[in-house]
């Protein structure tokens, strides 16, 4: 009798231990989950606020094509330009986002790049090109 008091003992403690063992990895895969789903909610927050902050550069670059960079933004070189912005598209010393444009000339034809770099991890968040005039619309 008393060897199947303990074999019964065995198998529950075997068992519960393997449950215990279940919830634990299960725990482990819940968190990994949810870490990944929070860094992705955070990358397309940054890559909406990047979407907003380059639009109007976009639509500035493709209105004005002939136009010198240096003319439409003055701390620019004609051909190249970057310069670092906070969350509101204000250039900052120490700003969150790079933004940088790049006028390149390939058959004769002049086309932009405008590229938002998120500075705390250098991952290019948007990046748009090429930009052609299209004249004023």
């Amino acid at each position: 009798m008393k060897i199947r008091q303990r074999s019964s003992s065995f198998y529950f403690l075997s068992e519960l231990l393997f449950v215990i063992l279940c919830f634990a990895l299960g725990s482990v895969l819940c968190v990994r989950l949810f870490a990944l789903a929070s860094a992705k909610h955070y990358l397309a927050l940054d890559q909406n606020q990047a979407l907003r902050l380059a639009q109007p550069l976009a639509e500035q670059l493709r209105t004005h094509s002939d136009t010198p960079l240096n003319t439409l933004w003055p701390q620019c070189e004609s051909d190249a330009c970057a310069w670092r912005s906070d969350e509101n598209g204000m250039p900052q010393e120490n700003g969150v986002y790079q933004i940088e444009i790049e006028r390149l000339v390939h058959n004769e034809e002049k086309a932009a790049v405008l590229r938002v770099v998120r500075m705390k991890d250098g991952r290019v968040l948007l990046e748009i090109g090429p930009i052609r005039g299209g004249g004023k619309s």
